[in-house]
Formats: C-alpha cells, sequence, structure tokens
C-alpha cells in the first residue's frame, strides 16, 4: 500500500514552474553558469582582498550578482527580476552610450571590449527571459496590497 499522498492542487512554486517551459527554466540556468564560473577568477580575488584605496561600487555590484547567479542555477524563475535588471541597464547602456559612441566613429579598445561585454548581452537575455511569464506576473497580475 502506498502511503504517499499526491496534493489537491500543486503548489504555487510548481504551478508557477509549470507556466514556463522546462528547457527554458535550463537556458536561464545556462546563462547563470559561466556567470558563476568566472566569478571565481574575476571577483571573488577583488573581494577576498580589495583595493583599500578604490571605491569598490562596481566590483561591490558585480560580486553581489555574482553570488546571485548561485541562486539562479536552483531557483531561474525566482532571480527572474534580477535579469530583468540585467536586460534593463544593458539595454540602456547600449541605446544610451554603446551605439551613439560607436556611430559617431569613436571605436578605440575600450568601447569595442564594452561593446562585447555589455552590448551582446540584452540580446541574450531577450532570448532567455520568459516574457509571456513576465507579462502575466508582472503587468496583468493585480499589485500587492499598499496597508
Amino acid at each position: 500500500m502506498d502511503a504517499s499522498v499526491e496534493p489537491a492542487s500543486p503548489g504555487t512554486s510548481e504551478r508557477r514552474d509549470l507556466e514556463v517551459p522546462l528547457w527554458r527554466l535550463y537556458l536561464m540556468r545556462a546563462v547563470a553558469i559561466p556567470f558563476v564560473i568566472s566569478g571565481f577568477s574575476n571577483y571573488l580575488p577583488k573581494l577576498l582582498d580589495p583595493d583599500p584605496t578604490g571605491r569598490g561600487m562596481t566590483i561591490s555590484m558585480l560580486g553581489g550578482l555574482w553570488v546571485l547567479a548561485f541562486l539562479a542555477l536552483r531557483y531561474p524563475l525566482q532571480m527572474l527580476p534580477i535579469y530583468l535588471f540585467e536586460f534593463v541597464w544593458k539595454t540602456i547602456w547600449l541605446l544610451a552610450f554603446g551605439l551613439p559612441q560607436w556611430r559617431a566613429g569613436r571605436v578605440d579598445p575600450q568601447l569595442s571590449k564594452d561593446l562585447w561585454e555589455i552590448g551582446l548581452f540584452p540580446f541574450v537575455f531577450a532570448l532567455i527571459i520568459p516574457w509571456g511569464y513576465v507579462w502575466r506576473h508582472y503587468f496583468k497580475e493585480p499589485s500587492e496590497r499598499w496597508r
């Protein structure tokens, strides 16, 4: 006799997971993996041995995103706001700074590096973000109570 009992309806997290295809969840995790791996060489040493005269804002922010990338491996939908943040700020940078400088003919090594490291990723995030889920949960769903 089977002692396990199936719940009458799936929990909130299970329902949420079923709204997004499994391949999309794996894709979201796949984007987090290189960030997690590169963080060990790019961010961790700078966080463990910080420059005492540096302001540290950029490395602190990137270090925080690196730590959150570990959570994105396990909970990609719950980390969706981080993916949206990355998509939005990189799109703003690309449209307001990167492309205008490139179109003006300012092509130096730093801009080339930034266009590759920042400007490419809005397209990547646009492909991996489950936009239907974003629409349903961030726009159509009633907001949380105010008081």
